[in-house]
């Protein structure tokens, strides 16, 4: 298992010169511009959420609202693990496993569901030394924004494998370089590929951490809540624990607007194929030493729906008032899976 003691990406990565630097500077620039003046990135086309029932929308609590399967002759895209949405829900930003930013615009249809995505944007993040990083020394899992809705401020990415996390400004776009964020001493004993999939803010000021499947207090799976930005002091970590549904593990997390926190769940099994659910928590019980529990909303199978891996979850208020939320899949660059966006509103 690699540590994160090693220094920050360092030894063969600090020794880089200058002009390895200002060419991936230039590489993220010519990627963009590619993606806006050339043919659509990534192409989308409307899915329903039950193929063998075209018309049914209601899953568990939930109300389907639109779904894209998304596809690329780009072989840098693919491997989505989360997203976050813009509070008007015209854009999304997303990360890949294989250290890439994605970006588009989203389009609804007259009743407002999701229709289509365009303006697709690739770009690969950057180590702390502005160098691009590479492969699964990038295996970015986990996503925040510091400020609701804001696609172009503080971003908060969790990694596995080097377990870490670090913050991006993205106000300098897609050229800037993170910062590395204190977090406890229990992030660098996950298992390489069960690390950090889960991060969301619920506070200004506090970070909270999931992992995918470490043992936490009670049995549960490790969480904790971290000073945001960090301390003086150094690290202030305080750890709580997210109940167990097995065989269910933690792909992502998001606060809603309405002061709840959702956990985005998937299951895989050879005989069971692959499955996903949410829960919804209360903010309020998001405390030190606290077992969360929560309310499952939705379970389901690829067997009956239009699901695949899902990995990432967004929450916004919708125009309405309604609760909407959006769900990714991560294809593994695999061309026996897809990458599905699905928007989901929470039934009243």
């Amino acid at each position: 298992m690699r540590r994160q003691a090693r220094p920050a990406h360092t030894a063969r990565r600090v020794k880089r010169s200058r002009a390895q630097t200002a060419v991936a500077a230039i590489a993220c620039v010519i990627c963009l511009v590619s993606a806006a003046e050339g043919a659509e990135l990534v192409s989308s086309a409307r899915l329903a959420l039950y193929p063998g029932k075209p018309a049914e929308t209601k899953a568990g609590k939930l109300i389907y609202r639109g779904g894209l399967v998304l596809s690329s002759s780009d072989q840098r895209f693919g491997g989505l693990s989360d997203i976050a949405i813009s509070s008007d829900g015209a854009r999304i930003l997303a990360i890949s496993d294989e250290a890439r930013w994605f970006r588009a615009r989203l389009a609804y249809d007259e009743q407002g569901n999701l229709s289509g995505l365009s303006n697709g944007e690739l770009a690969p993040m950057l180590d702390l030394t502005g160098v691009a990083l590479q492969g699964k020394d990038g295996d970015a899992e986990g996503m925040a924004v510091a400020k609701d809705g804001d696609l172009d401020g503080a971003v908060i990415v969790s990694f596995e494998r080097e377990h870490r996390v670090w913050r991006y400004d993205l106000s300098r776009g897609f050229a800037a370089r993170p910062s590395s964020m204190p977090v406890g001493a229990w992030v660098r004993t996950q298992s390489p590929n069960e690390g950090l999939e889960g991060a969301a803010f619920v506070a200004p000021d506090t970070l909270l951490l999931v992992s995918e499947n470490a043992w936490g207090d009670g049995g549960g799976i490790a969480a904790s809540l971290e000073a945001y930005p960090g301390t003086a002091a150094g690290v202030n970590s305080r750890s709580l624990s997210v109940v167990r549904r097995p065989p269910f593990m933690v792909t992502s997390l998001a606060r809603g607007p309405d002061n709840d926190l959702f956990i985005l769940e998937r299951r895989f099994s050879i005989a069971g194929g692959v499955g996903m659910e949410v829960r919804r928590v209360p903010l309020a019980e998001v405390q030190a030493g606290a077992q969360l529990q929560g309310e499952i909303l939705a379970d389901l199978s690829f067997q009956d729906s239009s699901i695949d891996n899902m990995e990432g979850i967004a929450v916004r208020r919708g125009p309405k008032g309604e609760t909407l939320f959006y769900i990714v899949s991560d294809n593994n660059f695999s061309a026996l899976q897809r990458s599905v966006l699905l928007m989901f509103e929470i039934a009243r």
